[in-house]
């Protein structure tokens, strides 16, 4: 497409006169239009005003916050009787699964009548421990030390009447000499003296062996008998004890066989380990302690998982506001933050050529919509907020041989020209450089449609954005 250009009106004064220089122009104005058939309805005036800058990212919804429940029956396999419906909502509180308790109550039983035996073998033990004591304490200070004493006192009252018939003795052998009494009466005093002589010293010897070998012995006896008899009686509480603590156990297994939410969110089955092909869990199967049954997210605080890419992550504030749009409910308006951007870039395994991007996370604030974990979303981050800037349709900006430019319609033709650009959101972009506030520019590629490349009339501007993608007259993505 050739540019008509028309002389300035002074040089058509000097040639003719101001009056045919102006309808000359209005000629060719016209006959301009109508040649090239341009509808108004593809043309955009450039205008100042505000820009709200976004970044759109896509990714998939997960919960902030999920619980999967296991069966409480560590060891030990059960069935599953009740389950409630995938996909319900339920509260805090509300069944989830009920599993079937029928061995754990023969157990019950069993562990109880254990538990009443163990408490008779208590009772006896503390009867025999008691037993156990007082025979010590008989040892120590009852029959035991009677029998103590009583050698004792034999032994001394042994003594005392060797002591008299002694003195007995040396009081009739004088009377004896002097003829006062006969021999046979101071022998019978001789011979009761040596009956309590000998009847001393078995005394003695008998008061010895209670003293230093009975009495010893039946206090060793006993305490070692108390002993063993509070050993056993700590077995016997001890047992007591551990069957108490398994009745507890089997009561609370019981209990915990009814499982319960401990958050709200929507019901989610987890799959079956043992089924085969896989499939997910249903009343009937048996399952044990490792095996998943359902999961609660917690629906109402969702998030959004996205990345963005390399060239883009300068971009990205946390705490920058986003619109989110999930694909579900196109009418639904959800609101978010960006709460975490990614340290490192990494590559898509499927397409590890591809730009490196940045996981990136928005939440979203609390809704009432029927959302779901893996349901699809696109976020609009606020990156940031221009105040009366130059504005133009996203596709009144095209590419040509890596340079930007729009083509500025004038009533005396089309003027391509390069241009430099800032921030865009989904509608409009910014002008920094190459158009000015009232010009109209074209919404096709006027150029391409005419089977022509026109040159550029001005200087090229400096700073044009790098890296746009797209050939030769292809209209500028927003960004």
């Amino acid at each position: 497409m050739k540019l008509f250009a028309f002389p300035r009106s002074a040089t058509v004064l000097r040639r003719g006169g101001l009056l045919l220089g102006v309808l000359a122009c209005l000629v060719a104005g016209t006959a301009f239009w109508r040649r090239d058939g341009i509808d108004t309805a593809l043309v955009a005036n450039v205008r100042k005003g505000e820009l709200t800058a976004r970044l759109a990212t896509s990714g998939t919804l997960r919960p902030i916050r999920s619980i999967t429940y296991h069966s409480p029956l560590a060891g030990r396999e059960v069935e599953i009787t009740e389950l409630v419906p995938e996909g319900t909502r339920v509260n805090e509180g509300d069944l989830l699964v009920r599993l079937d308790t029928t061995e754990l109550q023969r157990d019950l039983q069993r562990a109880r009548q254990e538990a009443r035996q163990s408490n008779m073998e208590l009772q006896v033990a503390e009867i025999d421990r008691q037993e156990a004591e007082a025979a010590v304490k008989g040892v120590s200070e009852g029959e035991g030390a009677l029998t103590v004493e009583e050698a004792r006192t034999r032994l001394q009252l042994a003594q005392k009447k060797v002591d008299r018939l002694r003195q007995e003795y040396e009081q009739l052998k004088p009377l004896m000499d002097k003829g006062f009494i006969t021999r046979e009466e101071l022998s019978k005093t001789t011979d009761a003296l040596d009956q309590a002589e000998e009847e001393l010293g078995l005394n003695r010897r008998r008061t010895g062996v209670v003293i230093e070998l009975s009495h010893p012995r039946d206090r060793q006896r006993t305490t070692l008998q108390l002993a063993q008899k509070e050993s056993q009686l700590e077995n016997a509480r001890a047992r007591t004890r551990e069957l108490e603590a398994r009745l507890r156990l089997l009561l609370d297994q019981i209990q915990n066989c009814s499982i319960y939410a401990r958050q709200p969110g929507m019901v989610v089955y987890e799959e079956y380990l043992n089924a085969s092909p896989r499939r997910k869990i249903r009343a009937g199967d048996r399952v044990t302690a490792s095996q998943g049954l359902v999961t609660i997210p917690e629906v109402n605080r969702m998030l959004l998982e996205a990345s963005v890419s390399e060239a883009e992550v300068h971009r990205v504030r946390l705490g920058q506001p986003a619109a989110v749009r999930v694909e579900a409910f196109p009418d639904a308006r959800l609101t978010g933050n960006v709460t975490r951007i990614g340290t490192l870039a990494r590559a898509s395994a499927d397409h590890p050529f591809d730009d490196k991007r940045f996981d990136l996370i928005v939440e979203l604030d609390s809704t009432g919509v029927d959302l779901r974990p893996e349901m699809t979303a696109r976020a609009d981050i606020v990156v940031g907020t221009r105040s009366n800037v130059l504005l133009v349709p996203v596709n009144a900006i095209f590419e040509r041989q890596g340079k930007l430019i729009a083509q500025v319609v004038r009533p005396s033709g089309v003027e391509t020209r390069l241009i430099d650009i800032g921030e865009s959101d989904d509608v409009l972009v910014e002008v920094v450089q190459g158009l000015r506030e009232g010009e109209q520019v074209a919404l096709t590629d006027l150029d391409r449609a005419a089977g022509a490349a026109a040159p550029v009339r001005t200087a090229p501007a400096t700073g044009l954005r790098k890296g746009m993608a797209g050939n030769g007259g292809d209209v500028l993505q927003p960004r």
